[in-house]
């Protein structure tokens, strides 16, 4: 109890000393706010985009399948319909493939015509994710077609800019381009497609089977007109394993259709993961950030204790009165010690209020 009371007494004179001194108080917890918010700020984005998994189940188990022009280092050249069936039927690894296709498109049968970006996919991209809706139902393999299927699915900012959260949206007839759709489903705010668009977050998704008009019938293996394959592996299944079995069907692929896939383009599939080939644009320039603002953090350090040291040259006189009245060695360190965290915990707090205001922002 002693040593408890010695210790609230510390505190006590810590907070009237830190109020003694407003000017050093005023720059130093400045000075931390500004190390210790840069520090959390930079770090809640990198663990947004970094660090925390994807918001699907089994997110370490979807990955990017792409096509690559080894002899001319072309990469991502398109798939065809017949390839997208072959990583379907023919590889052995995935749970299911869906095609992604990001286009730009007008929309009629809101508040007004508008031009909204639209993800065009195959009819199981909504089970292979995992993701349901907030309002209505999303498609699923039963509504799967040769073309473009009928039922499409919005975002939930296309719900609330263009038909005012109707509650009655389900059913309603949209004419994307030239062509009538039905919305039969909402998804949630925080849904977001894991992969590139052509400007921003899609507002639409519908589905198609690449093997009717408008594209040819029956489709052909040259025509790599789709730009991108999500798939999902099998349990157990690693991404080195994953990758020496496409390796191994691209060469069947190579052997049995010579003439579509010449030696001298050398062909290949590869394969990547949802997250690393969504981030990897972005990694370096948030690593250099975030060294940066540990420098930042660093710098604020040395500069709060060369103002503490400062400070403690001014104090000479009452530390020697204080050593003269029996005050241990151990004493004045701890009041000393007390004083520099109290101004410690309000930089951080200060630090912690400004970011709470700003952290959807940063994030964002």
């Amino acid at each position: 109890m002693r040593g408890m009371d010695a210790i609230l007494r510390d505190i006590r004179h810590g907070c009237r000393r830190v109020v003694a001194a407003p000017g050093f108080t005023a720059i130093a917890m400045l000075t931390l706010a500004l190390g210790i918010g840069a520090n959390v700020a930079i770090f809640a984005v990198v663990n947004a985009v970094l660090i925390r998994p994807l918001p699907f189940p089994g997110p370490d188990r979807l990955v990017r399948v792409a096509a690559d022009a080894r002899a001319t280092n072309g990469r991502n050249i398109g798939i065809s319909e017949p390839e997208l069936g072959d990583l379907r039927d023919r590889a052995g690894i995935f749970d299911g493939v869906t095609a992604i296709w990001p286009v730009s498109a007008s929309m009629v049968g809101g508040a007004r015509p508008e031009r909204i970006e639209v993800m065009v996919t195959s009819a199981n991209y909504f089970q292979l994710l995992g993701a349901g809706p907030q309002l209505g139902r999303v498609y699923g393999p039963a509504d799967a077609v040769p073309g473009f299927a009928d039922p499409v699915v919005i975002s939930d900012g296309l719900w609330r800019r263009a038909f005012g959260a109707a509650p009655d949206i389900v059913g309603r007839k949209v004419v994307m381009d030239t062509d009538t759709y039905t919305v039969i489903g909402v998804m949630p705010p925080s849904f977001r497609h894991p992969g590139e668009t052509v400007r921003g977050d899609v507002d639409m998704w519908s589905a198609c089977g690449f093997a009717a008009a408008p594209f040819t019938s029956p489709p052909q293996r040259q025509q790599n007109f789709i730009p991108g394959v999500i798939g999902r592996l099998k349990p157990g299944i690693t991404l080195p394993q994953a990758e020496d079995r496409l390796e191994a069907l691209a060469a069947q692929l190579r052997a049995a259709y010579p003439t579509n896939y010449p030696a001298s383009v050398q062909w290949a599939l590869r394969l990547d993961g949802v997250q690393s080939q969504l981030t990897d644009r972005v990694r370096p320039t948030l690593g250099l950030l975030m060294g940066a603002v540990v420098l930042l953090l660093a710098i604020a350090c040395v500069n709060i204790a060369n103002l503490t040291l400062a400070r403690s040259s001014s104090r000479v006189r009452e530390i020697a009165v204080r050593r003269a009245l029996g005050a241990t060695r151990a004493q004045l360190v701890r009041q000393l010690l007390v004083e520099s965290l109290v101004i410690a915990i309000a930089g951080g707090i200060a630090a912690l209020v400004a970011l709470s205001w700003m952290r959807d922002w940063l994030v964002a």
